[in-house]
């Protein structure tokens, strides 16, 4: 996320590093510091001796330093909210840009990447059924061979969309561009959402060359083909599906992690450009909606727990879909976050949303405040 009010995403490559270095921090406390300095301090004299050291004396694990100025990272909740009964679960980040998008309706294709998979299906059912799109083009390496995409496209097809499934590596940007040229002169693409990806985890000192490849370029690779297949083309939408798991850094998913803030940076790159870009960096799914969940064990769900993070029921994932779509910002954190089971050290981005403890002293010190034993 850009340094500040005024700050701007400048290397989305770059901000790779903040997933993966906040996932280490993880599983390694108190061994790594991630510090992002200016780029024009970088070209000349280097940071602030004494800033730098005064800030690393606090003691704080992630931060940018902007002359003698450390900014922390960290969330704030931001609205519309979804449905009142989902409200709590939603938090947002505010972002910056061009107005909120709308997903178009009747004015052309929207494009859905890893769109065969049980979330790419809940989520093309709700572009139809809530947004009223009206042509869909879903993707995914597998295309129609995908176990159950027929019925997918007939119930689709049911209400009233016109779909078409296509095989097709999103990552080879001369492939998806042939996929796009071939679409009718009065369907033209005016929507994505890309939701392809897949996990491989393990520790950071685990990884190799190859499993990070593996996890990054159905992301990475897959999301700047698409910009740059998408970029003379008039869209009202560009959504990039990423994970709280880069924002949070999940022990054990290092490389999905750093794959999910290079999307996060440069959907707000390319809002500041004036392109209709969000990044949603979405909360762990529940089994039932499909998504990174199936196959998850009872001790990676309480893991995720751990880290303040809980399962997102499929009903409150669209409305939480819808209300990051009406806000328009270029990063936003749709997610079920429960402070409360976090357990040790809270991550930065959520320590602001922790509750302070308060001792009994304080508590007994308060206006209107009584206590007794029973």
């Amino acid at each position: 996320m850009p340094a500040g009010d005024v700050g701007e995403v400048r290397d989305p490559a770059a901000a790779a590093v903040w997933g993966l270095v906040r996932t280490a921090q993880a599983e390694h406390p108190g061994r790594f510091v991630l510090v992002d300095i200016d780029a024009d301090e970088d070209e000349g004299a280097g940071p602030d001796p004494a800033a730098l050291a005064g800030v690393l004396a606090t003691g704080e694990s992630q931060f940018a330093l902007r002359g003698s100025v450390a900014l922390v990272p960290h969330l704030t909740r931001g609205g519309p909210r979804p449905p009142a009964a989902a409200a709590p679960a939603s938090t947002p980040v505010s972002g910056s840009g061009p107005e909120s998008a709308s997903i178009p309706a009747q004015a052309g294709t929207v494009l859905v990447t890893g769109a065969t998979g049980a979330l790419g299906g809940l989520i093309a059912r709700r572009l139809v059924t809530a947004h009223g799109a009206r042509q869909l083009l879903l993707t995914s390496r597998r295309g129609s061979a995908a176990p159950g995409v027929s019925d997918l496209v007939e119930e689709l097809t049911g209400l009233g969309a016109t779909v078409t499934v296509a095989a097709v590596d999103a990552a080879d940007g001369a492939a998806l561009r042939r996929l796009l040229d071939e679409l009718p002169a009065d369907r033209p693409l005016t929507g994505v959402v890309h939701a392809a990806g897949v996990i491989d985890d393990g520790i950071v000192t685990s990884l190799t060359a190859e499993r990070l490849d593996a996890v990054l370029r159905p992301k990475v690779d897959a999301a700047w083909a698409l910009h740059e297949a998408t970029a003379d083309r008039h869209l009202s939408l560009f959504v990039l599906f990423s994970s709280v798991a880069g924002v949070v850094g999940n022990p054990g998913q290092a490389n999905y992690a750093a794959g999910n803030t290079f999307l996060d940076a440069l959907a707000q790159a390319l809002r500041a450009d004036g392109r209709p870009a969000t990044a949603l960096a979405w909360g762990l799914w529940d089994a039932a909606a499909g998504g990174m969940a199936v196959g998850l064990t009872d001790a990676d769900v309480l893991r995720w727990r751990r880290r303040g993070v809980a399962p997102l029921p499929a009903d409150l994932g669209v409305h939480l879909l819808d209300a990051a779509v009406a806000h328009g910002g270029g990063l936003l954190v749709p997610a079920r976050l429960t402070p409360a089971t976090i357990e040790g050290e809270a991550p930065t981005v959520l320590r602001d949303l922790v509750p302070t403890p308060v001792s009994a002293a304080a508590a007994a010190a308060r206006p209107g405040a009584a206590g007794g034993a029973g």
